[in-house]
């Protein structure tokens, strides 16, 4: 049986299909420190505490990442008053792609 520790998470956050697809390109130790922050994250997505270390992204309105330890984030945005991830990657390819969307929205 293939492991899917999105699945349990599916009830409480929403995941974009390109988000689901990186989540599980991510080493499986990065993986397991994004599922047992989960619990914490679930409860205040948008409040920041002592193990958990989230932050409203300056250069997107309306969007939050969730850095665990390592380095990588989860980008996301609450809609109908859920998290939804849109993103799960290492911090510079997170912050390229942005960019090249920022980019991208000048033209």
């Amino acid at each position: 049986m293939p492991r899917r520790p999105l699945a349990p998470w599916k009830e409480q956050f929403t995941f974009l299909e390109s988000a689901e697809r990186e989540f599980y390109a991510l080493p499986v130790e990065v993986q397991d420190t994004f599922i047992e922050t989960f619990p914490q994250f679930v409860r205040h997505p948008t409040w920041a505490t002592a193990d958990l270390d989230v932050a409203p992204l300056r250069d997107r309105a309306g969007r939050w990442r969730l850095k665990v330890e390592g380095g990588h984030r989860g980008i996301y945005r609450i809609a109908h008053g859920r998290p939804d991830f849109e993103i799960f990657q290492s911090r510079d390819e997170v912050y390229q792609r942005i960019r090249r969307y920022l980019i991208s929205r000048q033209q």
